[in-house]
């Protein structure tokens, strides 16, 4: 979708995009072809031009997770020298017995007895065997909504004794197990506002946000709903004419789902790590809604979305808005830009980003420094217990 090539050229930064492969494959085989191609990197980046001293590892949700994978695996140990996890998942402590488990519903969806079998199957076929709703529930709506309690989703990446020997947060309690490198965390505040959970959230009033509000949060609590209102409030500053009660709403489910256990990610990293730890919140309101007849995001998203960092990182914003950017658009693009490569080559933000957890980045056409991102917010959420309801991607 975007032009890495370009951004190679015009920063001197050498960028290996590792594409999947077009044939997806079971449990954590993708990790290890990740591993094979950073192997790869260090036997011939000196071809290019590059340093194999100074390789650093960056991917945007499920390529977060990667990343953060990656820092676990003692399989990837001295591959890679700093590394960007943007939008990844929290929760990461499935069992490979558990991920076969899950597989045995979309198995039995087949009717299939043996590999074979299997392998006669059609796209349409396997297709309309996947367990897109009921769980495991592949498609993972569940995770751009308020949680319901008790209600998840199946694991992605697992916990299979080889390529991750332990849950990630138990791996950073056994020193030197780990690749302690320098370490960026990121998110963006407005996550879920790629692919909200209603279709007509754009037309809500703040009747509307009140009521979805309180219908899913009872589940947890009676006055969770109440709490959850007096620290997102309608009177709260919008940065735009309209649609606020859906800036409202996804704020609060990205803070749930994302940023906040991000936060706590974070926290645990700058505890164990020697590297420095950085934390950044994008906040950047674009200056107009995605354009969706360009099929790149399903949903006209008007806020600091669901990969919004890595489109402006890669040049991208003009071609998801389709019009000529705003000099503030600009300025954040520009901004995300200079400080990743800043990071990229030297493993250290500017004096005026402190390392976490003393201060975390809000991106945005300029970049301010606050000491805590929604810290009554994500005090509610987690005292509550939806940390375990951030998303696996």
């Amino acid at each position: 979708k975007w032009d890495a090539g370009n951004k190679a050229t015009s920063k001197q930064v050498l960028v290996a995009n590792r594409s999947p492969p077009s044939l997806s494959s079971t449990g954590n085989y993708g990790f290890l072809d990740q591993i094979a191609a950073l192997k790869w990197v260090q036997r011939n980046i000196h071809v290019f031009g590059g340093d194999p001293g100074k390789v650093t590892i960056f991917g945007q949700s499920s390529g977060g997770t990667s990343v953060w994978t990656l820092m676990m695996s003692p399989l990837a140990k001295d591959l890679f020298h700093a590394a960007v996890d943007m939008s990844g998942s929290y929760v990461y402590n499935a069992t490979l017995e558990q991920a076969e488990s899950d597989n045995l519903v979309f198995l039995n969806k087949t009717t299939c007895k043996d590999v074979a079998c299997l392998r006669r199957l059609s796209v349409r076929q396997v297709l309309q065997a996947i367990p897109w709703q009921d769980y495991p529930s592949w498609a993972a709506d569940e995770l751009v909504d308020i949680p319901t309690k008790g209600q998840r989703i199946g694991p992605v990446a697992v916990v299979d004794g080889y390529v991750l020997e332990a849950p990630p947060f138990e791996v950073w309690e056994k020193a030197g197990t780990h690749n302690d490198v320098p370490f960026l965390v990121g998110t963006t505040a407005q996550e879920v506002d790629f692919s909200p959970p209603a279709e007509n959230i754009s037309m809500w009033t703040w009747g509307d946000y009140q009521w979805f509000v309180t219908d899913k949060l009872k589940s947890f609590s009676e006055n969770l709903p109440k709490e959850a209102l007096k620290l997102y409030p309608s009177s709260a500053k919008c940065p735009t004419k309209d649609r606020c009660p859906e800036r409202a709403y996804t704020t609060m489910v990205s803070d749930i789902r994302v940023t906040c256990p991000n936060n706590d990610l974070a926290r645990r990293a700058a505890a164990v790590l020697n590297s420095p730890v950085y934390r950044y919140v994008v906040t950047h309101t674009p200056s107009g809604p995605v354009n969706t007849t360009s099929d790149l995001l399903p949903f006209p998203s008007r806020f600091s979305f669901h990969c919004l960092d890595a489109v402006a990182f890669f040049g991208g914003l003009e071609l998801f808005l389709g019009k000529p950017l705003s000099a503030e658009d600009r300025n954040f693009q520009d901004l995300i830009t200079r400080r990743f490569v800043s990071f990229a080559k030297t493993g250290k933000m500017e004096t005026d980003w402190p390392e976490y957890p003393a201060a975390t980045a809000l991106l945005s056409h300029n970049l301010t420094v606050v000491p805590s991102y929604s810290p009554a917010q994500c005090e509610l959420w987690k005292r509550s217990g939806l940390f375990d309801y951030a998303w696996m991607n």
